[in-house]
């Protein structure tokens, strides 16, 4: 074989060796490249997740406190409610009431001496009251006809 065939050939290998290197070296270059952008990477994975875990946290304490919240306003909503049933009741039993003391006013007359006025007075009152109810309703009605009376009998 020639001498110059073999150094041609020697050159070519010597070529291809050459560009192998230099590709191996960037395809190295690139690896670390990737590694050092992997550890990047995982990094913000974890913070990721990190962040996640603590959303979910805050997302059920949130949940949580407006269960309590809910919970403690239904509460006090129907308290409310309680209430406002028994001022109904007890706006009805004043209406009751003033027109019981409305019909004795009206059959009110002259001033009679204090034993035939208390005689005539218990009977329509108590003729008032069955006619009406029957019975006063509430304490506060029985209450406030003791005080009729008895403002009744000292006048």
């Amino acid at each position: 074989m020639n001498p110059y065939v073999t150094l041609i050939l020697d050159v070519i290998t010597l070529a291809a060796l050459a560009a192998a290197i230099i590709y191996a070296r960037r395809l190295s270059r690139q690896f670390n490249d990737m590694r050092a952008d992997r550890k990047a990477f995982e990094k913000l994975i974890e913070a990721i997740n990190n962040a996640t875990s603590r959303a979910d946290a805050a997302t059920r304490s949130l949940r949580e406190a407006a269960q309590q919240s809910g919970d403690r306003l239904q509460d006090k909503i129907n308290a409310a409610r309680g209430l406002a049933d028994e001022l109904e009741i007890i706006v009805q039993a004043g209406d009751s009431l003033a027109e019981r003391l409305e019909t004795l006013a009206r059959r009110g007359g002259p001033a009679q001496p204090k034993e035939t006025a208390a005689a005539a007075e218990k009977p329509a009152m108590e003729k008032t009251d069955k006619q009406s109810t029957g019975m006063p309703r509430t304490r506060a009605e029985k209450e406030l006809l003791e005080a009729l009376r008895a403002k009744q009998h000292s006048s």
